[in-house]
């Protein structure tokens, strides 16, 4: 039915999932929920009208225009706002208005402030620990002191709040916690605010993460927990990685390695560089990343390679922040999963953000202090990255956002690319509007950020950046790079200075 197609096509934009489509029905799930069953319904009458509510949003939707107030609709003994439309006003809408629950606590308008969550997180953590109660290995949990066993768990949101609520059901805190809602399974609970911990908030309010990227396929939700389990337990040993080893000094360039950590002794790996990998919680959760493997950057070259990825890594969508991989390790829970806030604390955001492939590359980015880092591992990953980075609002963080290419020019005798680094990147800048930046022309085939540093320094790294440019602008000056095939077909590559 075009109706249906087109409520989906409307909610896929906005991040949700779409779980089941049953006649005139569509149950779907907002970006970052991750309940087993589907809160979000969506109902279309005969004459177009939608309807739309959430199960388990006691305040109704938050959807902006063109929905309206449309009653409430009952659900057993409770009920919940519903906000209704026509379906040709989805079609006339071009606003990609945020669709998330109305929140349980709100302010005045005019008093609205968005707070640090990692602030927060401390702030409340040292309210808990003052009270009493011990922090338990398992992130966000609480001990009562008289076992090792959690009694309490503390949860914040992006908007600065912070609720505590009791595995036991009940729960009693000293001012400033304040009684809250009770959870869907009757728990009560407490919660303060950045301003009752006296925090200072930004009135401006946060990016809005409505289009996260759609939840990953259930195949990919599963991580190998005894390779994250190794990788925890490797990097917390704490070896930096000797100035002398190979990916450190390769290229006429030296690198710092202190941002990484090689397997320490008695493990198989021994020496090897360990480089865990992150991607963005495959279940949905904005502010959260998942470790989801790691790369191998060995010591001696064997199988023709001298890098591999670990046995049981996903890299798909994943990437490597520079800085932050050790404050990410060290803030992981139990889960594998790290408050995005930890990267973000310790990046420079004077400074742009730089999405480009390799580790070593990154280092050379971030060392010469042309900017922070995301590595992509692959050029097949430039365009998820990119995405995400644009749709989460963390490009608005960063004083600009630049992808980084590697100057991968040689060709086949056909005069065909052999490579398709370039032109991903160009499609990548193209979608997400983000800055493109090329190698020099007279750069060698095959050049990136660490040859650029070891040959010219610092500086020439800085400039490699600075150079960046919108992707029409770099696909018009670079156009010996983008010539049709038929233009290039006699010769194996193009000229430049080796």
């Amino acid at each position: 039915m075009r109706s249906l197609q087109i409520i989906e096509n409307y909610l896929a934009a906005r991040g949700c999932e779409i779980q089941k489509v049953k006649d005139h029905l569509v149950e779907f799930r907002l970006p970052g929920e991750t309940s087993r069953t589907p809160g979000g319904r969506l109902s279309v009458a005969r004459d177009g009208s939608l309807k739309m509510w959430h199960r388990y949003a006691e305040k109704g939707l938050a959807a902006g225009e063109p929905w309206h107030a449309a009653g409430d609709i009952r659900l057993g003994a409770k009920s919940t706002p519903a906000v209704g439309t026509h379906i040709h006003q989805l079609m006339v809408s071009n606003k990609l208005t945020a669709l998330t629950k109305v929140p349980k606590f709100s302010s005045e308008p005019e008093q609205r402030r968005w707070y640090d969550p990692e602030q927060v997180w401390r702030s409340a953590d040292a309210l808990l620990q003052s009270a009493g109660f011990v922090a338990s290995r398992l992130h966000g949990r609480y001990s009562d002191g008289t076992d090792q066993k959690p009694v309490y768990k503390l949860l914040v949101s992006k908007d600065g709040l912070a609720t505590a609520f009791s595995f036991r059901g009940d729960i009693a805190l000293p001012a400033p916690w304040r009684e809250g809602r009770q959870t869907s399974d009757g728990k009560k609970t407490m919660y303060v605010t950045g301003r009752d911990l006296g925090l200072d908030g930004d009135l401006a309010p946060p990016p809005s993460s409505s289009a996260s990227p759609r939840p990953a396929p259930a195949e990919l939700r599963t991580t190998d927990l005894d390779l994250n389990r190794d990788t925890c337990k490797s990097w917390m040993a704490g070896v930096t990685p000797p100035t002398d080893h190979r990916h450190l000094v390769k290229g006429n360039a030296v690198l710092d390695g202190t941002e990484l950590r090689v397997y320490p002794p008695g493990h198989r790996f021994a020496g090897t560089i360990l480089v865990p990998m992150f991607r963005p919680d495959p279940m949905g959760g904005p502010d959260t990343l998942e470790l989801c493997g790691a790369q191998h950057l060995m010591r001696k070259v064997a199988f023709n390679t001298d890098k591999i990825m670990a046995k049981g890594s996903h890299t798909v969508d994943a990437f490597v922040p520079l800085p932050g991989l050790d404050s990410l390790m060290k803030t992981m829970a139990a889960d594998g999963l790290a408050p995005i806030q930890a990267w973000l604390a310790v990046a420079d955001k004077s400074k742009p953000l730089v999405i480009c492939e390799g580790v070593a590359t990154g280092l050379a980015i971030q060392q010469s202090g042309a900017g922070n880092t995301l590595c992509a591992l692959s050029s097949n990953n430039v365009m998820a990255v990119a995405k995400w980075v644009k749709q989460t609002g963390i490009s608005d963080l960063f004083s600009g956002v630049v992808i980084a290419t590697d100057h991968d020019i040689g060709r086949t005798e056909a005069g065909r690319l052999k490579s398709n680094a370039i032109p991903r990147a160009l499609e990548a800048a193209k979608v997400t509007g983000f800055a493109l930046a090329v190698p020099p022309a007279n750069s060698q085939v095959g050049a990136d950020a660490r040859d650029l540093l070891g040959q010219g320094g610092p500086q020439a790294v800085r400039n490699f950046i600075a150079s960046a440019a919108s992707a029409a602008e770099v696909e018009k000056a670079r156009a010996d790079i983008f010539l049709p095939v038929k233009e290039s077909q006699q010769a194996s590559e193009p000229e430049f200075e080796r």
